[in-house]
């Protein structure tokens, strides 16, 4: 991705006007810097904090539409620029009677998951790098789910950054559960509340409170 100028390299502080998470996300070593801490972004923590499998076979970041049979094709051309409320509609109406069906069930399921959460963005239609993660469903849970979160996101920042992007995307979430867990607990932390998913202690409520003390 690059290196950082001379004059940021090692800088551990953002600039006081910097408050969003975004702004304090260094895409170059993968770090978010504030006046409390240091926070590396990592696969794994990813993995932690939202419960995902951060080992595996990455996801592709689009489908190559040459490598796939005729039936995947199908497939493809029937998900490609679907909506949220089409997801719904096929996840509240399917039977899960056949395996044909059963697929696509999942497939709607896998979609609408990424699009209202892990790739989130502020469009009704999903985001074409959710698509790769439609094919090969017997291999679903053996996949880096969490790469597949942190690819997004990176893309996602970097347009915030280069003012590409009117709004901003991927899963924020994910990174206020990493920064203000590690905060709190600490790298190596014995509390049983500090364990992994870190999304069970990490509710609306105490992520609340967490953002009042950050205002202070």
């Amino acid at each position: 991705m690059g290196k950082k100028s001379a004059a940021n390299k090692g800088k551990a502080v953002a600039e006081p006007a910097k408050k969003n998470i975004y702004d304090r996300y260094d895409i170059y070593d993968n770090t978010i810097y504030s006046d409390a801490a240091a926070v590396s972004i990592t696969m794994e923590k990813i993995g932690h904090a939202l419960g995902l499998s951060s080992r595996g076979t990455h996801y592709d970041i689009k489908v190559d539409k040459k490598k796939l049979s005729q039936e995947d094709i199908e497939v493809y051309n029937f998900f490609q620029g679907t909506t949220t409320v089409a997801l719904q509609n096929l996840i509240k109406t399917t039977p899960v009677d056949t395996d044909e069906n059963k697929k696509l069930w999942m497939r709607a399921f896998m979609l609408f998951v990424q699009h209202v959460f892990l790739l989130p963005n502020s469009t009704a239609k999903i985001t074409p790098m959710a698509l790769p993660t439609i094919f090969d469903l017997e291999n679903t849970r053996n996949r880096n789910w969490a790469h597949h979160v942190h690819n997004f996101l990176l893309q996602e920042i970097k347009k915030a950054k280069q003012k590409k992007s009117v709004a901003i995307h991927g899963c924020c979430y994910a990174l206020m559960i990493i920064y203000f867990h590690e905060i709190q607990f600490g790298e190596r932390s014995r509390d049983p509340a500090a364990k992994p998913p870190w999304l069970a202690y990490w509710t609306g409520d105490t992520l609340k409170k967490r953002l009042k003390l950050e205002k202070k």
